[in-house]
């Protein structure tokens, strides 16, 4: 036994494969609770002392995954362009690894009380009504019923030696701990008093650190670039690869996959503002501000509008608004690596102008309500606009 802890130590000493260790003590905690099963309790000191020196390395390398993430930037990672950088495929990775590894306990509980269940019907049948507990059945499903096959609860809610903790400088840096997000991330349901403290708590927080540093890595990134709109191209592409690797992985109900989510919805539109005001300023600028300006009037008073500059604007659209379409869809396929996240980008920019346009034309109608301005006739039809717009993106 010696021996074997002696060539642990030594092979930890230089693992810096986070993944490897969390795996390492998922085992160590599923042999543990089978040798208890089987009341071989003479290997649990050795078990406690594999978990002592597996807890600390764990965190010494999430720890020294925090610092690369934080002390990285654009010279470092090898320059940015439009299209997702590696940074965010590793993280993904990554993190939908420890979810998985995190989440299979559950699984596993989910079977042993379909065996359990099973057992249990098959003995009412059989007209077992109870079940003495000295019984060798009976032992072996209270044994299964209290969780003989290790899950997410009990791997990473119960807590590491003290001993074990406290070769670890860091981790009174995370003093406190957040028990809930143990329990939403790897889908426990436990009490918030239950695992205050545990190691499962500091491991999901500093999972939490990791993907706010990541945020906080990509905007940095993302600043390199010349202009605002190829920074949102650049933060969009980045969200969209994070959010394909987690559904890819099957890793979709996570709380970091619905930040991801929030964070592409929000970029998203900032994106549609952007590429319409490259090719509508004019028009989105007078909507807006003459909206306001409605907005304020007393009842009963008339909205004043200068009307060569209104039909400018009209003159303007009719003479250019089929090469806006096309010019739009040019640079959203131009701009966007996942064609799915392009089409639906599209198709918000194409309705969010259909939308400026129908305002702007409300507008009209309401300033020149009983007689329309010679130049009325070179409002385009918002059907046909539309009809336009489905050429591009046909499930408008």
């Amino acid at each position: 036994m010696s021996s074997v802890l002696e060539q642990m130590e030594n092979y930890l000493f230089n693992c810096y494969d986070c993944l490897a260790v969390l795996l390492m003590i998922k085992l160590t905690h599923a042999a543990r609770r089978m040798m208890r099963m089987r009341k071989v309790l003479v290997l649990e000191n050795f078990f406690e002392r594999i978990s002592m020196l597996l807890w600390p390395r764990l965190k010494v390398i999430m720890d020294a995954q925090l610092r690369s993430i934080r002390l990285a930037n654009a010279q470092r990672l090898g320059g940015v362009e439009l299209h997702a950088h590696y940074v965010s495929r590793r993280y993904a990775e990554f993190t939908s690894s420890i979810l998985l590894i995190l989440n299979k306990g559950k699984r596993q509980l989910g079977q042993v009380s379909t065996v359990q269940q099973t057992a249990e019907s098959s003995m009412a049948r059989s007209g077992i009504k109870s079940m003495n507990k000295s019984s060798s059945v009976g032992r072996y499903i209270q044994e299964t019923n209290h969780g003989s096959i290790p899950n997410t609860e009990e791997t990473f809610s119960s807590k590491p030696p003290l001993t074990a903790l406290s070769r670890t400088t860091s981790v009174s840096s995370h003093a406190t701990f957040l028990p809930e997000s143990a329990a939403q991330s790897s889908g426990s349901v436990v009490s918030a008093s239950s695992n205050r403290g545990s190691a499962g708590d500091m491991l999901i927080n500093d999972l939490s650190l990791i993907t706010s540093e990541t945020i906080a890595l990509l905007e940095r990134l993302s600043d390199e670039l010349s202009s605002n709109k190829r920074r949102i191209v650049f933060l969009i592409n980045n969200y969209d690869q994070i959010i394909t690797v987690f559904q890819e992985r099957r890793v979709s109900g996570c709380r970091e996959m619905t930040k991801f989510m929030d964070l592409l919805l929000q970029q998203r539109e900032l994106f549609v503002e952007e590429e319409l005001l490259s090719g509508y300023a004019k028009m989105i600028a007078f909507v807006q501000q003459t909206e306001l300006r409605m907005s304020q009037l007393a009842r009963g008073d008339k909205l004043e509008l200068n009307e060569s500059a209104v039909e400018s604007l009209v003159r303007d659209f009719a003479a250019t608004w089929k090469k806006g379409i096309e010019s739009v869809n040019r640079d959203v396929l131009s701009y966007f690596s996942n064609f799915r996240n392009g089409m639906e980008i599209l198709k918000q920019v194409l309705t969010q102008l259909l939308l400026y346009y129908t305002r702007f034309q409300e507008i009209i109608r309401k300033t020149w309500r009983n007689k329309p301005p010679v130049w009325a006739k070179d409002l385009v039809s918002t059907s046909l606009i539309l009809s336009e717009i489905k050429k591009y993106a046909l499930s408008i």
